[in-house]
């Protein structure tokens, strides 16, 4: 006679198949779980050179004008979370059906926005924030929050923890910069200078402490250095030499 085996201990010829399969199954989800939150978790950062001014679109359809010695970054998975350091023009798109805020992290503080259009400076170790159209929150690490009004610019530093409200106009340089050009109004050479140094990473020194004091009134280049001093000797009546990497304001001898 036949040996029956009883159906309790029959072995499945497909068992130990699909045991591997369900296996491999799992293997191939984790991968690509891990692969999915590497993907979401990893970091797009914009970067300008010194004197570069770039023109960004980001995923969420805001725009941003980068300017020289400056970076923005942010999670592949949430474009509309910006860290900044240096300086930067924001064109915030609105999402009305979501209501979708956007945030701009400085040093100092964080700007929250729905939509609207703002530029922020995080240089000279304290964060400006000048609001051209719409409306944004500040919001500071001891929980205050400031509400900001077009025409308004707020100083922030957090060192000092000094806040200063300034009202500006249209004709006030800040942001001018993106056409490629500083437009200055009385402003001093040693305020002028600052924004030299820090788009183009060199240091400044004067011959003469009272050089500072200078005026300058007008428009100067900012895409190029050397055309830049030029302008600015020209608007001073002074000589800047350029040596290595830093820049020596003189009198101009010659006249």
């Amino acid at each position: 006679d036949d040996f029956l085996i009883p159906h309790s201990i029959k072995k499945n010829p497909f068992k130990k198949y699909v045991s591997l399969s369900a296996a491999a199954l799992i293997l191939v989800l984790i991968s690509w779980s891990g692969n999915q939150f590497y993907t979401n978790s990893t970091s797009t950062v914009h970067k300008t050179n010194y004197g570069e001014i770039i023109d960004l679109k980001l995923p969420d359809g805001t725009s941003v004008v980068l300017n020289g010695n400056s970076e923005i970054q942010y999670k592949n998975n949430n474009p509309r979370n910006i860290f900044l350091k240096g300086e930067a023009y924001f064109k915030v798109k609105s999402i009305p059906s979501t209501k979708a805020k956007f945030w701009v992290h400085t040093e100092d503080l964080k700007v929250e926005v729905l939509g609207t259009q703002f530029h922020v400076n995080t240089r000279k170790k304290r964060t400006n924030v000048v609001l051209d159209e719409g409306s944004i929150h500040l919001e500071f690490d001891n929980g205050d929050v400031k509400k900001m009004i077009p025409g308004e610019l707020v100083t922030f530093s957090k060192d000092s923890k000094k806040l200063v409200h300034t009202k500006v106009t249209v004709a006030t340089p800040y942001a001018l910069w993106r056409d490629g050009t500083y437009t200055f109004n009385g402003i001093s050479l040693k305020e002028v200078m600052a924004n030299i140094e820090y788009t183009y990473g060199v240091k400044i020194e004067y011959q003469h402490p009272q050089l500072q004091q200078l005026l300058i009134t007008g428009g100067v280049p900012n895409q190029n250095l050397k055309i830049c001093i030029a302008a600015i000797e020209l608007a001073t009546n002074t000589r800047i030499i350029h040596k290595d990497n830093t820049l020596l304001i003189q009198n101009n001898l010659n006249n």
